[in-house]
């Protein structure tokens, strides 16, 4: 799971995620989980819309709920996981032209330089060490086209998070998040400096999914309108951040 020293590595998680996690939690969790999950696929319409036939790569796509959605706007879709039940889920559940699921690290895949139009990793760079985010966000700007973009979410520690991490690790029947899950807390600054130290060009970096998921435990409609407001005010204290970043090309060469 983790070395000793400054090379530390994670190639999972402490704790043992079921295949079909991510999957489940959307269709039979509670009220907040689904609401939770469903806002993920709607950056698509909102955030993020994929052309049809954009090659796209999925990094830490889990049970395969988002990048079978991708592939629904007709994009050619590349999904990578290193959880080998997590990518025999998504195989079995989301076969469909046009979406192939690959078992592995992306520093261990060897991805062609330039080949795929956008690239998508939601809620995965605060599950691994700082060099490791650091590494992955330098492949992902080699393998993407010159113009390619790339969605990136993880939590938002300078916000709700915080809280929210501590009440579901303490009284809901969730995997435990704090350390077992999460090791590297991201602020907006945070992340906003990551990005531009792999070379990448901000294209926009906000918050989302904040209040709306716990209204839906009371109301799913008045969530809907709650969420279209919070669509329209970029919350400092949201509880996700999404950032949408631009591969501007090749780097300059050092002098």
């Amino acid at each position: 799971m983790e070395a000793s020293g400054t090379s530390r590595r994670r190639d999972g998680d402490a704790i043992a995620i079921p295949g079909d996690y991510q999957h489940r939690a959307l269709l039979e969790g509670s009220s907040i989980q689904r609401y939770w999950h469903q806002s993920k696929l709607e950056l698509l319409d909102w955030f993020f819309t994929p052309e049809p036939n954009d090659t796209i790569v999925d990094v830490g796509c889990g049970s395969g709920v988002f990048a079978n959605q991708l592939a629904s706007y007709g994009a050619d879709v590349l999904a990578i996981d290193g959880n080998a039940d997590a990518i025999d889920y998504g195989r079995e559940t989301f076969a469909r032209d046009r979406l192939e699921f690959r078992l592995g690290l992306l520093d261990e895949l060897d991805l062609p330089e330039n080949s795929f139009d956008r690239a998508t990793c939601l809620e995965v760079v605060e599950h691994v060490y700082p060099e490791q985010v650091r590494a992955l966000l330098r492949q992902l700007r080699r393998i993407l086209r010159p113009g390619g973009l790339l969605l990136l979410t993880t939590p938002n520690y300078h916000g709700l998070w915080p809280l929210v991490e501590w009440a579901s690790d303490r009284f809901a029947a969730t995997a435990r998040m704090d350390a077992d899950q999460h090791v590297t807390h991201f602020s907006r600054a945070m992340l906003r400096a990551f990005l531009t130290e792999a070379g990448f060009e901000i294209q926009s970096l906000r918050t989302y999914c904040t209040l709306s998921p716990f209204v839906a435990a009371l109301s799913w409609r008045a969530a809907r309108r709650l969420d279209r407001i919070e669509h329209r005010i970029d919350w400092p204290f949201g509880n996700l951040l999404a950032a949408v970043a631009r591969n501007p090309g090749p780097a300059a060469p050092s002098l």
